[in-house]
Protein backbone atom coordinates (compact mmCIF):
# COMPACT_ATOMS: atom_id res chain seq x y z
CA UNK A 1 0.00 0.00 0.00
CA UNK A 2 1.33 3.47 -0.86
CA UNK A 3 2.13 6.13 1.74
CA UNK A 4 -0.83 8.19 0.49
CA UNK A 5 -3.19 5.23 0.85
CA UNK A 6 -1.78 4.47 4.31
CA UNK A 7 -2.27 8.10 5.37
CA UNK A 8 -5.81 8.13 3.95
CA UNK A 9 -6.65 4.93 5.85
CA UNK A 10 -5.12 6.26 9.09
CA UNK A 11 -7.24 9.41 8.82
CA UNK A 12 -10.43 7.42 8.24
CA UNK A 13 -9.64 5.14 11.18
CA UNK A 14 -8.88 8.10 13.48
CA UNK A 15 -12.14 9.89 12.65
CA UNK A 16 -14.17 6.69 13.03
CA UNK A 17 -12.47 5.93 16.37
CA UNK A 18 -13.25 9.42 17.63
CA UNK A 19 -16.87 9.15 16.53
CA UNK A 20 -17.27 5.76 18.24
CA UNK A 21 -15.77 7.16 21.45
CA UNK A 22 -17.97 10.29 21.29
CA UNK A 23 -21.35 9.19 19.90
CA UNK A 24 -23.11 12.23 21.35
CA UNK A 25 -20.76 14.66 19.58
CA UNK A 26 -19.42 12.98 16.42
CA UNK A 27 -17.29 14.92 13.96
CA UNK A 28 -18.99 16.43 10.93
CA UNK A 29 -19.51 13.99 8.04
CA UNK A 30 -16.92 15.88 5.94
CA UNK A 31 -14.17 15.70 8.59
CA UNK A 32 -12.29 12.72 7.13
CA UNK A 33 -12.48 14.06 3.58
CA UNK A 34 -11.28 17.49 4.73
CA UNK A 35 -8.31 15.91 6.53
CA UNK A 36 -7.47 13.79 3.47
CA UNK A 37 -7.43 16.91 1.26
CA UNK A 38 -5.41 18.94 3.77
CA UNK A 39 -2.84 16.25 4.53
CA UNK A 40 -2.29 14.31 1.31
CA UNK A 41 1.44 13.80 1.86
CA UNK A 42 2.49 15.92 4.84
CA UNK A 43 1.48 16.46 8.47
CA UNK A 44 1.40 20.25 8.00
CA UNK A 45 -1.19 22.26 6.06
CA UNK A 46 -1.14 25.97 5.27
CA UNK A 47 -4.02 26.10 2.78
CA UNK A 48 -6.32 29.09 3.00
CA UNK A 49 -10.04 28.78 3.57
CA UNK A 50 -10.52 29.79 -0.05
CA UNK A 51 -8.24 26.98 -1.25
CA UNK A 52 -10.19 24.44 0.81
CA UNK A 53 -13.48 25.82 -0.53
CA UNK A 54 -12.09 25.39 -4.04
CA UNK A 55 -11.72 21.68 -3.22
CA UNK A 56 -15.49 21.46 -2.86
CA UNK A 57 -16.00 22.27 0.81
CA UNK A 58 -18.60 24.73 2.06
CA UNK A 59 -16.71 27.87 3.10
CA UNK A 60 -19.22 28.42 5.92
CA UNK A 61 -18.80 24.89 7.33
CA UNK A 62 -15.01 24.50 7.16
CA UNK A 63 -14.13 26.73 10.17
CA UNK A 64 -16.51 24.80 12.45
CA UNK A 65 -15.16 21.45 11.23
CA UNK A 66 -11.58 22.62 11.79
CA UNK A 67 -12.45 23.84 15.30
CA UNK A 68 -14.02 20.48 16.11
CA UNK A 69 -10.96 18.63 14.79
CA UNK A 70 -8.70 20.79 16.99
CA UNK A 71 -10.95 20.15 20.00
CA UNK A 72 -10.88 16.41 19.19
CA UNK A 73 -7.07 16.48 19.27
CA UNK A 74 -6.66 15.41 15.65
CA UNK A 75 -5.26 18.83 14.70
CA UNK A 76 -3.34 21.63 16.31
CA UNK A 77 -3.49 25.17 14.98
CA UNK A 78 -0.96 27.97 14.76
CA UNK A 79 -2.75 31.22 13.96
CA UNK A 80 -1.53 32.99 10.85
CA UNK A 81 -2.07 36.59 9.81
CA UNK A 82 -4.04 38.47 7.20
CA UNK A 83 -1.39 37.48 4.62
CA UNK A 84 -0.40 34.06 5.95
CA UNK A 85 -2.96 31.27 6.38
CA UNK A 86 -3.26 29.43 9.67
CA UNK A 87 -1.01 26.38 10.00
CA UNK A 88 -2.62 23.09 10.95
CA UNK A 89 -0.70 20.03 12.11
CA UNK A 90 -2.14 16.54 11.91
CA UNK A 91 -1.91 14.34 15.03
CA UNK A 92 -2.48 10.64 14.46
CA UNK A 93 -1.14 7.84 16.60
CA UNK A 94 0.54 4.90 14.84
CA UNK A 95 -2.67 2.90 15.29
CA UNK A 96 -4.70 5.76 13.78
CA UNK A 97 -6.42 6.64 17.05
CA UNK A 98 -6.59 10.23 18.34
Amino acid sequence: MSDVANRREAIIVAVEAYNRAHPQTPLHRTAARLLRVMFITDDVCRQSLEALAAEGFDRKTVPAVLRALVEAGLLSKDVGSSRVPDTYRLHLSPAGEP
